[in-house]
């Protein structure tokens, strides 16, 4: 009887505990939660309007595509890279960041009749392993007309996991019937290197189009093929590189700076989410003499990069104001496959400047990044006057030079990138000078490959005479309107670009860089600035 009473007594003294500290757990959820607004409230007002668009609305709904339009409004309040990501675009984007996919190895576009053109075969990859070409017309897969076909679906029967077959039927030029490709596929890489090669006998140029899982391997590859063909100095183009993985960022820059200096930190309101990366001493490019170019198209690792090598007065930055991405966001997986990305923290260069430009809610602010356009059109050099008027925050360097916040890196050097006329960009936008290199390459590709070396094709190679007469009769049929003053003004330039995408074509990514590179004044300002680099370099503690 006694232990039955002290059972009692027991489990009526645990019960009121378990209900003091339900209670209290309880109060502090709900003081979580109602920091702002009550979630539980928010999420019954939601399923309360879910609920009465099932039962009554006027057709009947699709629930799940109401849910995903509605994470993607609620995001879209916060600012302009927190995201939704369907389970599609989230294997999209790993496949992107880690550098691979599973497939045959070329990139197409779709022509005419729901042709399938092959606009470029991956080095190496199974594809050029069987002897398809750029410009090769894909009128089949396994059997199946394109027809109806969208980017989607061809790049899903065309990819597949290592080791499976899949046949394309080819249409080519100088052939007379169809020819059937049965192609194994393999795992291809997405490089980050777009280019690489020597200018001259000492100076060094790499282009890095992103930031995923291979870039500082690549760059590093790149770097001892440099060197070994003597390089001395080095341009890092980061044009229209839209940014990419963090620590690849990081690794990439301490590359080129020595002892442990900041390279970025980041804050959030969360303190886990604050942190601060450093350089590591005994790389081998710290002292080798840096330009780099950057501009409107370049964003978040790629400032990140030119940031702190302009910060810690380690190279000088040439080009035009960097895109302004100095948000930080982390993928957290859904149940059903999808994501969301959200921001967490802010990038901040190795003096404190802050990359992000002003945003309100999903939208960037127009006009107040502007500010610094007037000296643009000056052609303003920082380096040799700082006392430019700009409401931009100014911060000044160990060595004293003067640059800029408020918003992405502010170039040492701005250098307006080329425009071109109306009419030309209605031409370009038409595909007519696209249209014609497809279909003259897949004639005379193998002819070109039997006569010209890479390098007697960038010296001696002119485009063929009836090209722009083709462009400018196909316009008129178009009805495009042509202003042959302005065409003329541009002609140059439009000879150059069809040089470099035959040479893409043709031969590789590099013979194309190179070429353009003839035309372009943000690299020939880059390339006279080595003096000034060298004292940098030289100088850097």
């Amino acid at each position: 009887m006694k232990i039955a009473l002290f059972n009692k007594r027991r489990l009526a003294f645990f019960g009121l505990v378990l209900i003091i500290t339900s209670a209290f757990l309880g109060s502090r959820i709900e003081r979580a939660f109602s920091q702002d607004n009550n979630i539980g409230e928010q999420l019954t007002k939601y399923s309360d309007v879910l609920g009465l668009v099932q039962k009554y609305y006027i057709e009947k709904p699709v629930l799940s595509e109401l849910n995903d339009a509605a994470i993607i409004g609620l995001l879209g309040k916060l600012d302009p890279h927190s995201v939704y990501m369907p389970p599609r675009n989230v294997k999209e984007s790993a496949e992107q960041f880690q550098g691979k996919f599973e497939g045959i190895g070329v990139q197409f576009v779709l022509g005419k009749n729901d042709t399938v053109l092959v606009d470029a075969v991956i080095p190496g990859g199974p594809s050029e392993m069987v002897g398809i070409f750029a410009g090769d017309k894909i009128i089949a897969i396994d059997g199946k007309r394109n027809q109806g076909f969208n980017e989607d679906s061809v790049r899903n029967h065309l990819r597949g996991p290592k080791g499976t077959k899949v046949t394309v039927s080819i249409v080519r030029s100088g052939m007379p019937h169809p020819v059937d490709f049965t192609i194994t596929r393999d795992i291809i890489p997405i490089y980050s290197v777009n280019a690489s090669f020597m200018l001259d006998d000492q100076t060094g140029y790499i282009s890095i189009g992103r930031f995923a899982e291979t870039t500082h391997d690549e760059m590093l590859k790149a770097l001892s093929e440099l060197d070994a063909k003597g390089m001395k100095q080095l341009v890092l183009d980061l044009r229209s590189n839209p940014g990419g993985l963090l620590e690849q960022a990081v690794e990439i820059a301490d590359e080129f700076l020595g002892g442990t200096k900041t390279i970025v930190s980041t804050k959030g309101r969360i303190s886990m989410f604050d942190d601060v990366d450093v350089s590591h001493p005994g790389d081998k490019y710290e002292r080798t003499p840096l330009v780099v170019l950057i501009d409107q198209g370049s964003a978040s690792a790629s400032e990140i990069v030119s940031g702190a090598l302009q910060d810690l007065d380690r190279a000088l930055v040439v080009g035009q104001t960097s895109f302004g991405k100095g948000l930080v966001q982390r993928q957290f997986p859904l149940g059903d496959g999808s994501a969301v990305r959200l921001t967490i923290s802010r990038y901040f260069t190795p003096i404190g400047r802050s990359i992000q430009k002003p945003y309100e809610g999903g939208k960037y602010k127009k006009g107040e990044v502007d500010e610094i356009s007037e000296l643009e059109e000056d052609n303003f050099d920082h380096a040799k006057d700082a006392t430019k008027d700009t409401t931009r925050p100014k911060y000044t360097t160990a060595t004293g030079r003067t640059i800029y916040g408020g918003g992405g890196i502010t170039p040492d050097f701005f250098v307006k990138s080329d425009t071109f006329t109306m009419t030309t960009r209605k031409i370009f936008a038409s595909g007519l000078p696209f249209d014609y290199i497809k279909d003259w390459v897949g004639t005379n590709a193998p002819t070109i490959k039997k006569n010209y070396t890479a390098e007697s094709y960038r010296k001696d190679f002119t485009v063929p005479e009836n090209a722009i007469p083709w462009i400018l009769e196909r316009a008129k049929e178009k009805k495009i309107d042509v202003n042959m003053t302005e065409f003329e003004a541009d002609r140059a330039y439009v000879n150059i670009w069809m040089r470099g995408e035959i040479a893409r074509q043709v031969f590789n990514n590099n013979v194309r860089a190179r070429i353009l590179l003839e035309y372009d004044k943000q690299f020939q300002k880059a390339f006279s600035l080595f003096g000034e680099a060298t004292k940098m370099a030289l100088a850097f503690r």
